[in-house]
C-alpha cells in the first residue's frame, strides 16, 4: 500500500456527486473496496472505523487536485492538518483517477 502526505481541506462539506449516497460511497465505488478503517497512518483511535470520505490535497506544490480518502470523523475534522494516509486516493472530480 502506498502512503501519501496530505493536508485536510475544510471545504469538503459539499454534497456528493449525483448517483452517490456520500463521499465514502464515491470512494468505495471507484476503488471497488470497502472503507472499513480510517486511512490516517497515525490515527489515535485504535482500529477507528472510516465514517467520512474526506477531502484532502497532496502536500505537493505541483498537484492542486482534491482527493477523497476514508477517515474517521475525528481525523476528518482536523481541517488544515498535515498527516500521512494510506491509499488509494480518488480524485474528487473524476472517479477514474485513482492514486494507488
Amino acid at each position: 500500500m502506498s502512503t501519501y502526505k496530505v493536508h485536510n481541506l475544510g471545504e469538503g462539506a459539499r454534497p456528493a456527486p449525483f448517483g452517490y449516497s456520500s463521499w465514502l460511497d464515491y470512494w468505495e465505488k471507484a476503488t471497488g473496496m470497502k472503507a472499513n478503517r480510517c486511512h490516517r497512518v497515525d490515527c489515535t483511535q485504535l482500529l477507528a472505523k472510516a465514517t467520512d470520505g474526506a477531502h484532502v490535497q497532496l502536500d505537493n506544490p505541483n498537484d492542486n487536485h482534491w482527493y477523497i480518502v476514508p477517515l474517521c470523523h475525528k481525523c476528518n475534522c482536523q481541517f488544515g492538518a498535515h498527516f500521512t494516509v494510506g491509499g488509494p486516493l480518488v480524485s474528487a472530480t473524476d472517479p477514474s483517477v485513482i492514486l494507488w
